[in-house]
């Protein structure tokens, strides 16, 4: 499981703060290792794969934080695209559009996943826009990546909105705690790491 370092003057990522709580946690057979990446285009993109090959994991949830959404945001496509007004932590505006496909879609159902969440309490729904920022960008390397190893694995991208403690600019009104962010990770899990198990 992967979430973002601080971004935007804040002291706090949501994604963060809820991916960490489940650093260890376990899932059946399937245990979970949080990481952190930089909010930054490329370098996310680099210690993402450094963190894949080292670990070797059966599935991958990537999480980010969207400050503007009010329910957590599972993303059914990555965009190739970056154009994000905002520079990232190492000041890139980001980068041009790569040679691939427009879109690449999650490799395992969004759907399935939006609905767990919602069982187990907490509002989420399938989304088709990514954003324009360093989420976005590193899901669309990690799908695309991803899907040319031999054996391929599900992974997919969730965003959740900001905590209740936080003050983005432009942010809903509506938060989600952190404990609620974890309880919507977990159900997440339980669905991306079904294959794992068989």
């Amino acid at each position: 499981m992967t979430a973002f370092e601080p971004f935007g003057g804040e002291t706090v990522n949501a994604s963060w703060e809820a991916a960490r709580q489940l650093d260890g946690w376990r899932c059946g057979e399937v245990v979970v290792a949080a990481r952190m990446l930089p909010c930054a285009y490329d370098v996310s993109v680099a210690e993402f794969f450094a963190s894949v090959e080292s670990l070797r994991p059966c599935a991958v949830l990537m999480t980010g934080q969207a400050a503007r959404r009010a329910t957590v945001c599972v993303e059914r496509f990555a965009r190739n695209a970056a154009h994000a007004s905002a520079p990232d932590n190492r000041g890139s505006l980001g980068p041009r559009a790569a040679d691939g496909p427009d879109a690449i879609e999650s490799t395992t159902s969004a759907l399935r996943i939006a609905w767990a969440i919602r069982q187990a309490g907490i509002p989420a729904r399938v989304s088709t826009d990514a954003g324009d920022y360093v989420c976005n960008h590193l899901y669309y390397y990690a799908l695309r990546r991803l899907a040319e190893a031999s054996q391929p694995i599900p992974a997919v991208f969730i965003h959740l909105p900001a905590t209740p403690e936080q003050t983005p600019a432009g942010a809903s009104r509506r938060r989600l705690a952190t404990p609620d962010a974890v309880l919507a990770l977990r159900a997440a899990v339980e669905v991306v790491s079904a294959p794992c198990v068989g």
